[in-house]
């Protein structure tokens, strides 16, 4: 221990700490009035000391806020200023450009004071269903410009001295559809960090204010010793990823992602600078998005550890400003999340992965993101609506396990499916299936997880925005694994009627009588498929993960149904060790 704190004490602060961001978690999730928070968790708490650092996140936090978050309270710190700074103040900001991801991502941010001397910060983030501009949802990736998005807004003062300045949240819910529940977040995260103060507080009263200060940092030097013991381990050299998203809107061109990661002794650097040069359309990553993507791929390959301000002095992250990767105003930025950001995440995996074969994972399921926005005319209604949902997909496989299926990409981990039951009693639509769609998984030794089929039918009038990548290029396969299948948006599936409305839309309008089906990828799988145990194909097969023509085609075992009622099945021994090695000469002999 580098502090006078001992070693039991500062186990109680530390995950003292842990256990206020949960606190706050919780006030969010039960007071918000937006569908995506109170139900979807999409949102994300945390601590920080005085100097702005973060020192702690909660257990069920969306892991797309972590790293941005270490920029977030700088800036707050800077542009307000800390002599400024006096207890009851409470301040918000969104700047993609500067600390956030795009406009719809909104932190508040409160100092923790004993007596008249700073002690730390508490923050909530939390995704607001609209922010304004041209788009309902506010997610536009057809955007050239932030001001096609919403309200940017630079750090302000949202309470000072515990008075609320009306005239900002006035100017903001007139720029905001859905007032109502725009107003019903804000609150819901203002009680949130005002909640963790208090936590933070009655330690400094129980502990005193010295020993709550040294917890702080000795929390980040656990993280930075934890991180730097996990780089130390990993054999130095350089590492080489690439990935791309789908396309340019405006021009139908891919955009490339490169990673060049070296790792020296005990630090690693990630070099992103040879990556492309921004998009015209909106799905560049500001640098805070990507700053975070970095941080979810080290937390996705590297053993378990704290993330916090400790882990960014063992890694140093290059990019060239203007780049796909740091974006500069004004070019369009609300669709990165499920594009370039998601994209960076996954080069680092793969990367990682090359340096630690044990752990490495191939990539997940990029998030269906999609709004149907109309009037919803109903009696108990009769007001506009904005439903923002989303559909996850397979999990990449590891070495020793299979793919989860429908589950969140590691950004958004602790993001929960939204239950359709809900959904068809906030909004106008009707679910017809919500089921996994077999044979989406990437074939391998372990399997990559299944996509999801959601399949709804709006009974009102409205229009229909979506944001999916990977409708072009699957979740890759690792060490010989394949791809997951890729995403698509279809009206009327399998009918005369079918449209393949595709995953990059904005406003096109659909009504009653249209079916829309959002099928969403399978995870990368792992190893080489005819490699995987013949009984564990079998239980695929059973399960309806896999289909009885994949198994052969796929994972060389020709198996025949006897009776499914009974999840009976027979297995052609000697075509299946024909095939079997029929595949093993094709794949040369590896």
């Amino acid at each position: 221990m580098t502090t006078q704190l001992d070693p039991i004490t500062f186990e109680v602060l530390r995950n003292t700490f842990t256990a206020a961001c949960n606190e706050m978690a919780v006030t969010v999730a039960k007071t918000a009035y937006s569908t995506p928070v109170n139900e979807g968790n999409d949102f994300a708490t945390a601590v920080y000391s005085p100097h702005g650092k973060l020192v702690s996140q909660g257990e069920h936090d969306l892991p797309a806020f972590v790293g941005l978050t270490m920029l977030t309270v700088p800036e707050v710190m800077h542009a307000i200023g800390v002599e400024n700074m006096a207890p009851g103040d409470i301040y918000m900001i969104n700047d993609p450009y500067i600390a956030s991801t795009h406009c719809n991502d909104i932190h508040f941010i409160k100092p923790v004071f004993d007596g008249d001397i700073l002690v730390g910060f508490t923050s909530c983030t939390a995704h607001w269903s609209d922010v304004g501009g041209v788009v309902a949802g506010s997610l536009n990736v057809q955007a050239r410009s932030h001001f096609e998005e919403g309200v940017r807004i630079p750090a302000l003062t949202l309470y000072k001295r515990g008075v609320l300045n009306n005239d900002v949240v006035a100017i903001l819910l007139h720029n905001m559809r859905q007032s109502w529940e725009r107003l019903g977040d804000l609150n819901a995260q203002v009680a949130a960090v005002r909640a963790g103060a208090s936590r933070i507080e009655l330690l400094v009263k129980r502990y005193g204010r010295q020993a709550v200060l040294d917890a702080m940092e000795e929390t980040q030097n656990y993280s930075e010793r934890m991180a730097r013991a996990a780089f130390a381990s990993l054999p130095d050299g350089d590492y080489y990823a690439e990935d791309r998203i789908d396309q340019d809107v405006f021009t139908g061109e891919p955009k490339t992602i490169r990673l060049k990661l070296t790792i020296e002794g005990d630090h690693a650097f990630f070099d992103l600078t040879e990556s492309d040069g921004p998009a015209q359309s909106g799905i560049n990553c500001t640098i805070a998005a990507t700053t975070s993507a970095v941080f979810i791929g080290l937390a996705a390959i590297l053993p378990p550890m704290p993330i916090n301000s400790g882990v960014m002095r063992a890694i140093e992250i290059k990019a060239k400003r203007g780049s796909l990767v740091w974006a500069q105003p004004p070019v369009g930025i609300s669709g990165l999340a499920i594009t370039s950001m998601d994209v960076t995440m996954g080069v680092t995996m793969l990367a990682l992965g090359q340096a630690h074969p044990e752990r490495a994972i191939g990539l997940p399921s990029a998030i269906v993101n999609s709004t149907f926005a109309g009037n919803d005319p109903r009696p108990a209604f009769d007001a506009p609506f904005i439903n923002y949902l989303w559909a996850f997909g397979g999990m990449g496989a590891a070495r020793d396990h299979d793919g989860g299926n429908n589950v969140a990409s590691p950004y958004s981990a602790s993001a929960t499916n939204i239950p359709c039951e809900l959904q068809e009693r906030r909004y106008p639509i009707l679910y017809h299936r919500y089921q996994l769609l077999a044979d989406s998984g990437g074939p391998g030794c372990s399997r990559g997880g299944l996509g999801l089929d959601q399949t709804i039918e709006p009974y009102q009038e409205g229009t229909l925005s979506n944001i999916t990548n990977r409708e072009r290029f699957g979740p890759a396969g690792i060490f010989g694994g394949g791809e997951g299948w890729t995403a698509r948006v279809v009206g009327n599936p399998e009918t005369e009627q079918e449209r393949d409305l595709g995953t990059f839309v904005v406003n096109v309008p659909v009504g009653p009588g249209e079916v829309l089906s959002f099928w969403s990828n399978g995870g990368g799988g792992y190893g080489l498929a005819f490699a995987r145990p013949v009984e564990q194909v079998v239980e695929d097969v059973k399960d309806g993960y896999i289909t009885e023509a994949a198994a052969r085609s796929q994972y060389g075992v020709v198996v025949r149904e006897i009776d499914r009622r009974r999840l009976q099945y027979e297995v052609d021994e000697a075509a299946t060790a024909d095939l079997r090695k029929q595949m093993h000469a094709a794949a040369g002999g590896c």
